[in-house]
């Protein structure tokens, strides 16, 4: 039903009540009871009535009849097993607080113009969960809905002093740092990196730990063995893949790829090409996704509790609709490196 031809009877009949009643709660009646003023009120939002102004209902009635947390994302990122675990937990935490979870698309046109979704004009959401990478503009477009949200991740240029809204990031950096320090310990001198670390935080933290870990044991950092784009929304595919790894005339003996994508479609394109893994090359990823354990040999990662990661961001973003002016914050969750048969020592 649009917005336009919500009327107050239209409340009244959704709800079996009459129309006084419904007009009573709108104007926050104190004689009336507050649990019947809430079921009001709060099918007067998922009906998309939206002329609350023109009553006496206080701003903290309003918001807490609405129970909708839009989670934004792109298309590609439907299906995806890392994310589909995430939104397990996230529901299950919103569910036990009484809200509903919208799952919204937002399409590349959207986003380049900076264009809210248009399910918002309907019916503003309570809060705003977004997932992927998206264009700075697009977060500081979320940001001034006025809207709580939260960013599971954010653009590769982000800094604390830009904290406008709630991040939630894994730790990137330590975990990578360590994963190739330990690399570096088991023998191998020469290592490259695989990923697109201008598309979010978290790849360009990853690339930041690789880049520590080689400092600290002082070794150079050699690009000519790394695979590296600094694009906006660019992701490498195996095409690209292939003719980068195809061009280097010395071949590292392990490569730190971004992510399990990444690191199993590479793992695929060095054994197309001849070379053995873990024997002649070495190779990790990253989050601890099903198919990273399914191919042979199976890599060698940092798991991410992506379930916990859910129920987390579901909790913050509760708090968050319930504490709108309270600071905002950057938390991390913490992951640890499974070792499997795609790394060997290497003397």
């Amino acid at each position: 039903m649009s917005q336009s031809k919500v009327t107050q009877q239209h409340i009244a009949d959704a709800l079996n009540l009459s129309r006084n009643t419904v007009s009573k709660a709108l104007k926050n009646d104190p004689s009336m009871r507050e649990d019947t003023k809430r079921r009001i009120m709060q099918k007067a939002v998922e009906l998309g009535y939206t002329k609350f102004h023109q009553f006496e209902a206080d701003e903290d009635t309003i918001r807490s009849a609405n129970r909708i947390v839009s989670l934004l994302t792109h298309s590609d990122y439907m299906g995806n097993h890392y994310w589909s675990t995430f939104i397990k937990g996230l529901n299950t935490t919103l569910k036990e607080a009484g809200y509903s979870l919208a799952m919204t698309i937002i399409d590349i046109e959207e986003e380049r113009e900076q264009k809210l979704p248009s399910l918002f004009a309907q019916q503003k959401p309570a809060g705003v969960i977004m997932i992927g990478p998206f264009l700075r503009e697009y977060y500081e477009l979320i940001e001034r809905s006025d809207i709580a949200s939260l960013f599971i991740d954010t653009h590769a240029d982000f800094n604390f002093g830009m904290l406008g809204s709630d991040v939630m990031l894994v730790d990137n950096a330590y975990s990578v740092y360590a994963l190739t320090r330990d690399l570096i310990a088991r023998g191998h001198k020469e290592i490259g990196f695989v990923g697109d670390i201008g598309s979010c935080l978290s790849y360009r933290e990853r690339w930041e730990g690789f880049k520590r870990a080689l400092n600290e044991a002082g070794i150079a950092l050699n690009e000519s063995w790394c695979i590296i784009n600094s694009m906006k929304r660019h992701y490498f595919n195996e095409e690209e893949l292939t003719a980068a790894y195809t061009q280097m005339k010395h071949k590292p003996s392990a490569f730190v790829c971004v992510n399990d994508n990444i690191a199993v479609d590479f793992m695929q394109i060095v054994k197309g090409s001849g070379m053995r893994v873990p024997e002649d090359i070495s190779i990790t990823g990253f989050d601890n996704i099903a198919e990273s354990m399914l191919v042979h040999p199976s890599i060698t990662t940092v798991h991410v509790p992506k379930e916990e990661l859910g129920m987390r961001a579901g909790e913050q973003i509760v708090w968050r609709i319930d504490h709108p002016h309270r600071p905002k914050e950057l938390i991390r969750i913490g992951v640890n490196l499974e070792w499997r048969d795609s790394v060997r020592n290497w003397t």
